[in-house]
């Protein structure tokens, strides 16, 4: 059960990007809540299965181009979330600003358009002295649940790929905010217990999403 903070400068969402926290491996604490691989696999190993000539056909050339957008909303129809977005730097110590309320999304624009080959981030609170924020139920999201952006002449729809919680410092920085082949979209927030000494909650829960559709508004 997630706990209740007592002020928005408490448990706020910081990655830094930094090498020095950078971790390519998954450590034993962190959680993999919801991926589509197990679905794959079960999917495979079903019987009477049968493999087809378009399996040899990448999942990138059957994609169409899409244009990046400068997102200004979010909506996860499936924890009911609808928000505005607004732009994020770097802090004066390395990390990712966050909004300074918790009814707003932050995207990390040093970083990725949504839509554009790359990782494009936002992050938001999960939780306030006023109860839960914005991102409070994004754990509950599963593997193949929609995330649509709005821009000023677009909305993009990214697929849910993969929900995963790590422990606080050993979050992959160079998987969320780095480089990827293909338009991906990486939403983060705080998950576990709320630790008062550290000020933060334990771990960082990352929804790892990709790009699926675009629409012209």
């Amino acid at each position: 059960m997630k706990q209740l903070i007592g002020s928005l400068t408490l448990g706020l969402l910081v990655f830094f990007i930094s090498f020095q926290f950078m971790h390519e491996e998954p450590s034993e604490g962190t959680r993999v809540l919801s991926t589509s691989e197990s679905s794959q696999t079960k999917a495979e190993d079903e019987p009477g299965q049968d493999t087809i000539e378009t399996t040899s056909i990448s999942q990138t050339e059957r994609k169409p181009p899409y244009n990046g957008i400068t997102p200004s909303k979010i909506e996860i129809p499936s924890i009911q979330v609808s928000a505005p977005i607004t732009k994020e730097g770097l802090t004066e110590n390395g990390g990712m600003e966050v909004p300074d309320n918790d009814k707003d999304v932050g995207w990390f624009e040093p970083g990725t358009k949504p839509g554009d080959k790359g990782n494009a981030v936002l992050a938001g609170h999960v939780d306030s002295y006023k109860g839960p924020a914005v991102f409070f139920d994004l754990d509950q999201l599963k593997a193949g649940d929609e995330i649509l952006i709005h821009g000023e002449d677009s909305t993009l729809t990214f697929e849910v790929k993969e929900v995963v919680a790590y422990p606080t410092d050993e979050a992959p920085i160079n998987q969320i905010f780095g480089s990827s082949d293909a338009p991906s979209l990486n939403l983060i927030t705080c998950t576990g217990l709320y630790d008062r000494e550290a000020e933060t909650h334990q771990e960082r829960l990352v929804v790892y999403t990709e790009v699926v559709d675009q629409k012209d508004a």
